[in-house]
């Protein structure tokens, strides 16, 4: 009888599991064909303000780049206890759609979904 009930509850840690995995893996996958363009402009304006130079045609392109969404943004430079910084939620709370690729040399993206800003780091 112990033996029947680990078994069940195996397979109900594994079908928890996959089903988390393919939630995530879809959740993430409309995100980035949502916002993608949108952060792509956003991050190519940044990185004009910021360098005061025209980027290369296609930085960070759909077909060049690569995309994550990731919950905080992980350039911010904020402690998990300090709550009293304004820019804990960012770092901690918000979406961000990472953009990465060989556009820009190691220079990554990372495009605030909530908020609309960018911040660049790998400079």
């Amino acid at each position: 009888m112990r033996m029947i009930v680990l078994a069940f509850a195996i397979v109900a840690g594994v079908k928890v599991y996959t089903q988390d995995r393919l939630y995530r893996a879809a959740m993430g996958e409309a995100l980035v064909q949502a916002y993608r363009e949108r952060a792509q402009q956003v991050c190519v304006k940044e990185l004009a303000r910021t360098t005061r130079t025209v980027p290369p045609a296609g930085t960070w392109a759909a077909s060049s780049s690569a995309a994550e969404v990731v919950i905080g943004n992980p350039n911010a430079s904020v402690a998990i206890w300090d709550f009293d910084n304004p820019l804990w939620e960012v770092r901690f709370r918000h979406p961000h759609l990472i953009l990465s690729g060989p556009g820009v040399r190691g220079v990554t993206c990372a495009y605030d979904l909530k908020v609309g800003f960018a911040s660049l780091s790998g400079r």
